[in-house]
């Protein structure tokens, strides 16, 4: 069985270190030469390795020497003491270079792991930053990011309004704080962007702080982030700004009242209201005494879409001022989108001449290429209206149908773009036509208001708020508080609206 050896690598091994260097200093004695100095370096080293300090050492040559000097010969004391003093010489000379580079070691890995958890610190404010959609939310995370990022008392940042004689804006971390009476430690940073001074971003700390300079490199480059971000939600807010102006100049105001009619709609943009869609709808006076109802949705997104929504709107309105056939109405939007757009995009419409007394409604309808029209009847059931016409706008010539269509006190009927039926998530509808039927069927007697009112609700609702394409839904029928009517009905001016067979227009 081998003799256990003693543990030189941690404090509680001290008897090992003075054990170790007994036997090492007796051998020194016995052999001298470079070898016994050889062991006094090693001695050193280890002595560093397991953490050991100076008094250590210190007792260890005490008691190698109190021994070597007890047991000597006569006269050879002086001798002794003299290696002795040669090997502890040599033996510190290894301890102290090994330990100013153990030490120095361990400062270069503190000052790298603060490095790292600054750099970690600055990604995170990075991602933060970067998912704000305002200013006022990227300044504060700013000045939160400088004062955490490099451990200071506070931070500020501030900058110049984006409109002219508007005071500037700023954000400060922690939002509360006492001003030091002494004179602070404190250094800062210019935000630019696309070539303009936008402020800049300050941090303060203890009079003592040094800071230095990786700690403006990170302040440089945090002030490069929050500028970057502070111009980005300017531009979106103007973007947005504009969309929602040009949206809001592309639908009607409030539905018109009607009388004996009960009519409501619901509008939703995607993509935050950046983006420009191309859903519309419309309720107006039509020709003879009528009424024009109308939805829409135009190929595309964007200034172009817009563009041809505005065109469709304006040219259905024009249209119906002297033609009450929604097939008539609906092929001169298409000739006119036509001659019109250039870049062949074409639009779906489906559009309704009615003619309302209190307590009935008698429509004719016609659907070029939009999804058909929804009867919700008071009992529940749900009954699909109307004939699928071709797209708008298209090389094709229209086939288009006008269908006959009698709204009975209690019966809405819903018209809705496909952004209410193709509700995605993950790449898996979530929301669709069959989903549409179902939620209508529990709104059996309801108003159209309360009925688009669940429609929107249970889309916003299946998309999570997130909408990929704009929704529309316009519900319209009888209003259930009118009086009945005391005459009878006037036929619409036509023979063909009279008529409940479909009949196709030539065009």
């Amino acid at each position: 069985m081998g003799v256990e050896q003693p543990d030189v690598s941690s404090p509680e091994g001290a008897p090992a270190l003075a054990e170790r260097y007994a036997m090492a200093f007796a051998a020194h004695l016995d052999q001298g030469g470079e070898s016994g100095l050889g062991e006094a370096y090693a001695l050193g080293r280890e002595a560093v390795a397991g953490q050991y300090s100076v008094l250590d050492f210190a007792d260890a040559h005490h008691s190698a020497l109190t021994i070597a000097l007890s047991s000597a010969q006569p006269g050879r004391q002086g001798e002794i003491v003299r290696a002795a003093a040669e090997f502890i010489r040599e033996s510190l000379s290894a301890f102290e270079i090994a330990a100013r580079g153990y030490h120095e070691v361990q400062e270069i890995a503190r000052i790298e792991h603060e490095h790292v958890e600054q750099l970690r610190a600055l990604a995170d404010a990075s991602v933060a930053i970067n998912s704000s959609l305002t200013v006022d939310e990227i300044l504060q995370l700013a000045a939160d990011a400088a004062r955490d990022v490099l451990g200071a008392e506070r931070a500020s940042i501030a900058i110049l309004a984006a409109e002219p004689r508007r005071p500037p804006l700023g954000a400060t971390s922690p939002e509360q704080h006492e001003v030091s009476v002494t004179t602070p430690s404190r250094t800062s940073v210019n935000l630019r962007a696309q070539g303009r001074d936008l402020g800049s971003l300050e941090v303060v700390d203890q009079p003592e702080r040094k800071f230095t300079p990786r700690d403006d490199a990170i302040l440089t480059q945090l002030g490069q982030l929050a500028a970057g971000a502070i111009a980005n939600a300017r531009l979106y807010g103007r973007e947005r700004t504009i969309a929602r102006t040009l949206q809001r100049s592309l639908r009607p105001g409030e539905l018109p009242s009607v009388p004996g009619l009960a009519a409501a709609v619901r509008f939703n943009a995607a993509g935050e209201g950046v983006e420009l869609g191309g859903d519309f709808y419309d309720l107006f006076r039509g020709r003879d005494g009528g009424w024009a109802a109308l939805i829409g949705d135009i190929q595309g997104k964007g200034p172009e879409a817009a563009a041809v929504t505005a065109l469709a709107r304006h040219t259905l309105r024009a249209a119906a001022a002297y033609e009450h056939r929604p097939s008539g109405v609906l092929t001169l939007l298409h000739r006119e989108l036509r001659e019109q757009v250039p870049d062949g995009r074409f639009c779906t419409v489906a559009y309704a001449y009615m003619q309302v007394v209190p307590g009935h409604v008698r429509l004719e309808l016609a659907c070029g290429g939009h999804p058909l029209p929804l009867i919700v009847h008071k009992n529940g059931t749900v009954e699909e209206v109307g004939r699928l016409g071709t797209l708008l706008g298209s090389d094709a010539e229209p086939l288009l149908a006008d269908i006959a269509v009698e709204l009975e006190r209690g019966d809405v009927l819903v018209f809705y773009t496909d952004g209410v039926t193709e509700v995605r998530r993950q790449r898996r509808e979530v929301f669709g036509t069959e989903q549409l039927i179902e939620l209508l069927r529990g709104c059996g007697g309801l108003s159209p208001d309360e009925v688009a009112e669940r429609v929107e609700r249970a889309v916003m609702h299946a998309s999570m708020g997130r909408l990929r394409d704009d929704m529309a839904v316009l519900a319209l029928g009888p209003d259930p508080d009118a009086p009945e009517a005391a005459v009878m009905l006037a036929d619409p001016p036509t023979d063909a609206a009279a008529d409940t067979t479909p009949k196709e227009s030539d065009g």
